[in-house]
């Protein structure tokens, strides 16, 4: 199993080196596609009982699954967004706002490191959420196909 799961290795490093590189391989999907296909290849295992899951395909019983209602997080989102209010009013707006133009001037730099310029962000108390939409501004979002 060892020499299988280290040829498989091999040839999906092969594949990232045909493709361009780490970076080319996700602009292609090849990591959503290899991710996608191991999946179904387990399921269809998992399915045909050439792979046992204990208490789904194997030795399960009859008793109905118990169903587990969803928390209410209606006060902790109610409390974080007073939080992130409260924030952004304490915080140096200029700071945060040059902070983040650094971000978004090494995103257009494909040879600029980024984490230096994240690191002055949240210094300068820029959130996650200000933080990724100055990357997606930049970069835009992944859809698949």
């Amino acid at each position: 199993m060892t020499d299988r799961g280290e040829r498989e290795a091999r040839g999906l490093l092969e594949e990232i080196e045909r493709a361009g590189g780490a970076a080319r391989a996700v602009e292609r999907g090849l990591f959503q596609d290899a991710i996608a296909r191991s999946a179904y290849a387990q399921q269809r295992a998992i399915e045909s009982g050439e792979s046992v899951v204990v208490g789904v395909n194997e030795y399960a019983d009859d008793q109905e699954v118990p169903s587990v209602p969803a928390p209410d997080y209606t006060a902790l989102a109610a409390a974080q967004r007073r939080k992130v209010t409260e924030l952004r009013g304490r915080r140096e707006a200029g700071g945060v706002k040059r902070a983040l133009g650094g971000i978004q001037a090494a995103a257009r730099d494909a040879r600029a490191p980024l984490m230096e310029p994240i690191i002055e962000a949240v210094r300068a108390r820029g959130t996650v959420g200000e933080i990724s939409d100055v990357l997606r501004r930049v970069w835009g979002v992944y859809r698949a196909g």
